[in-house]
């Protein structure tokens, strides 16, 4: 039976009325409340948690998980072309079960997807759910923050129709014609996904190559619509306006230049989707041409307060947005370097030295103050960021900008003056790049910083000191300490005969992090998959670098299945590993791999790792291949058991040389093919993990298997609930309760599992 729709409003409408109210209690309570800031603060967080649980209601119904749906979807943005798949954001038409905005995989599409595109489609989604782990992109924050309510994928066959195409119109028919002219005008050029960026905010072209080399060099902010491209936009339209109205028109210039500059300023915010920063530089524009035309005084700080107040009130999702962090910090730091500019320029220079030692100092400003949300946000510091801005920032906004601005404002009869500003863009985005290109490469353009936990935060607001204090004052300089702490900072490893086991959540595979007083082993890598990517480069590195880990000493492969040695090769390239140690060959890893065999051991740091399986005399394959380690340290034993299946089990309970463990994997991701009676008794450890992707097709781990862990006393973790877990073993201390990470870093937008 198909279950059973409540008729609640929808999110737009709860929000309306929220709004609504929200509004006039503060006309009201207000005026005679003297802590205005307070219950600003109050209404916002409740408007905040009223707003986050209507998109969270419009999640699609738990019943209709897994279940092929046959609907119409309209295609919604530019869809993303992978090399075997593509995928994008649709929307329902009519179709009360499939939520607002989905997100869409498509293997081979028939035919290449457009905006607009009218789709009778056959679907299986699921709700929003993405991995837990130290270190790695909250994938449930990004949907929260896109109001996406279900993702999943195109079942392939002969019900997936084309109903209608060409529906674009207005601003989305806009973006789509710019998009279609400068690929007609440039080719297969490089410079066109970051002119398509620049224009109308669609970032679709960019491959992950491109973003990691604007991410290193610290000019991700060019390319995508900011706050300083809505700024050119309006002052270009000023003056244009200005200049026309006082050659031909009468009464105040002033007036209509300022309005026409609005104007433009708004038209370009909602053609590049009304992002985070478009949005506050075009209220900033409002609110700053309101106060204008009254004839009062504009102060800064309050323009920037309301520009944040009427973000929060109308969109108070946006305040999730890395973009809104960044982009308001940003704007605040500016304003305070113009006041003590202000203040502080007393003495006139040459005007070109003047303006190139304002220019580094902005950078150097924006550097240290802006570092504590770039290391919290990324991950990372970009030593290059302030010297490749000071070059990019005025070529960006002297010529790359106010060119691809022209070519959008121009009509399709002035094709040829369109072209020709196109190609001097691009020209001068390829000029850019190669400076980008060979700052990235160089080995100190990034340097990753370690995660930030308990009293360690505190080192964040270290750099905040330079701003915070006036200048003169001695204490000022403790900022480039700051700085120092921030790159240098790692967390503490084990102490000396203890072992941090970790199971990270990789879906459906298995990886493990174990971490020594100043050794590291990785025991899986994890999945790669069909779409491109793998676990080594989404979750493994990600974590390594949250741990300030550059080295692992030994990297330990199962076997060969792709669920457990996917991960390998993007963890080779990325970063320096010792000892390679595998059940069975790996044919696409080009260097010398060493056996598992049963017997080998050795000793980090009072740590024993020894191999139970393979035999030497054995040449297992598949499965049974899987490597067997054991880890002890004093009385305390952990055993990672890979896929070893019933057969394995067996034999390893007939030879006598299991032993009585503290932490043990479940084989083979709790299959039935695994985890037999003899096995888990001789093992009987007090937590049994499982890792598994959750709602995998195969229902690992299955009830009874779990059962039977439970049944010899284990407490039974499993990834796909508690996300990454990790244990302490230590000699003297025993075991530690087990961290799961999901639960303890829940947000209101994670999936409840309860």
């Amino acid at each position: 039976m198909a279950p059973q729709l409540s008729s609640f409003p929808t999110y737009s409408d709860q929000l309306f009325v929220v709004l609504v109210a929200f509004a006039a209690v503060l006309f009201v309570v207000l005026p005679h409340l003297q802590r205005r800031d307070i219950a600003l603060f109050v209404g916002s967080a409740a408007l905040f948690w009223v707003s986050a649980n209507a998109v969270i209601d419009d999640r699609l119904a738990s019943a209709y998980e897994g279940d092929s749906i046959l609907t119409k979807l309209r295609v919604a943005d530019f869809p993303r072309i992978g090399n075997a798949s593509t995928s994008f954001v649709a929307t329902p038409l009519g179709d009360a079960r499939i939520p607002g905005r989905v997100r869409l995989n498509w293997r081979e599409p028939p035919v290449r997807l457009h905006v607009g595109d009218v789709w009778q489609l056959e679907v299986r989604l699921r709700r929003p759910r993405g991995n837990s782990n130290p270190g790695s992109m909250d994938y449930e924050a990004w949907m929260f923050r896109q109001r996406i309510g279900a993702s999943g994928y195109v079942v392939a066959g002969d019900r997936n129709v084309l109903v209608d195409s060409l529906t674009a119109k207005g601003i989305e028919r806009a973006r789509i014609d710019f998009l279609e002219k400068t690929q007609r005008t440039l080719g297969d050029s490089a410079a066109v996904p970051v002119i398509v960026a620049l224009a109308i905010g669609s970032r679709h072209l960019l491959s992950a190559d491109a973003w990691e080399r604007y991410a290193r060099t610290g000019t991700s902010h060019l390319m995508a619509i900011s706050g300083l491209h809505v700024g050119l936009a309006a002052v270009a339209a000023y003056c244009l306006a200005a200049g026309l109205s006082g050659l031909f028109g009468r009464g105040n210039h002033h007036l209509l230049a300022l309005l026409v500059a609005f104007a433009v300023a708004c038209a370009y915010a909602a053609i590049s989707g009304f992002a985070v920063p478009a949005r506050r530089a075009t209220l900033m524009l409002l609110i700053a041409t309101s106060i204008l035309l009254a004839r009062r005084e504009v102060s800064s700080a309050r323009v920037l307060s309301a520009a944040v107040i009427v973000i929060i009130l109308s969109d108070p999702i946006a305040t999730t947005e890395p973009g809104f962090r960044l982009s308001f910090a940003a704007v605040a730091i500016l304003l305070w370097f113009a006041k003590q500019r202000q203040r502080a320029q007393t003495n006139r220079l040459q005007k070109g030295y003047f303006a190139i030692r304002t220019l580094l100092f902005v950078q150097m400003l924006l550097f240290i103050g802006l570092m504590p949300l770039t290391v919290t946000t990324f991950g990372r510091v970009s030593i290059a960021a302030p010297l490749i801005n000071l070059i990019a920032v005025p070529l960006f906004s002297c010529i790359t900008v106010p060119l691809v601005l022209l070519s959008l404002a121009l009509p399709d009869f002035l094709h040829a003056f369109s072209a020709i500003a196109l190609r001097i863009a691009a020209m001068s985005i390829h000029w850019l790049e190669q400076v980008i290109l060979a700052a990235a490469n160089h080995p100190y353009a990034a340097i990753p910083t370690a995660g930030f936990e308990s009293a360690a935060v505190l080192l964040l607001l270290l750099p905040v000191i330079w701003l915070a204090i006036p200048p003169g004052w001695p204490a000022r300089h403790v900022a480039w300490l700051g700085v120092l702490a921030l790159l240098l900072w790692r967390p503490e490893s084990p102490p000396n005969a203890c072992i941090d086991v970790r199971a990270l959540d990789v879906g459906q595979g298995l990886s493990f992090v174990l971490q020594t007083k100043d050794r590291t082993l990785i025991y899986d890598a994890g999945p790669s998959w069909r779409g491109g990517g793998s676990a080594g480069e989404r979750v493994l590195l990600p974590y390594l670098r949250y741990r300030g880990i550059a080295r692992v000493d030994r990297l330990i492969v199962s076997h060969a299945d792709l669920d457990h040695a996917g991960g390998v090769q993007a963890l080779l390239e990325s970063i320096e590993v010792g000892d390679l140690f595998a059940g069975e060959e790996l044919p696409w890893i080009e260097r010398f791999i060493r056996p598992c065999r049963a017997g080998a051991n050795w000793t980090w740091n009072d740590v024993r790792f020894s191999f139970l399986h393979p035999q030497a005399t054995e040449m297992p394959e598949g499965n049974a291949a899987s490597c067997v380690l054991l880890v002890e340290v004093g009385e305390f034993k952990a055993l990672l058991n890979g896929d070893i299946e019933s057969e394995t089990e067996a034999q390893l309970v007939r030879q006598r040389i299991l032993p009585k463990v503290d932490v043990a994997t479940v084989p083979h991701h709790g299959s039935r093919t695994s985890s037999i009676g003899p096995f888990v008794l001789a093992l009987a450890p007090s937590f049994a993990i499982v890792s598994a992707g959750h709602g995998n097709r195969w229902g690992f781990p299955k009830p009874d298997v779990v059962a039977r862990w439970r049944s010899v006393g284990a407490k039974v973790l499993n990834t796909a609930e508690s996300g990454s877990i990790s244990v302490r073993l230590c000699a003297e201390n025993g075991i530690s309760e087990p961290l799961e990470w999901r639960n303890q870093r829940r947000r209101i937008w994670h999936e409840d599992d309860s």
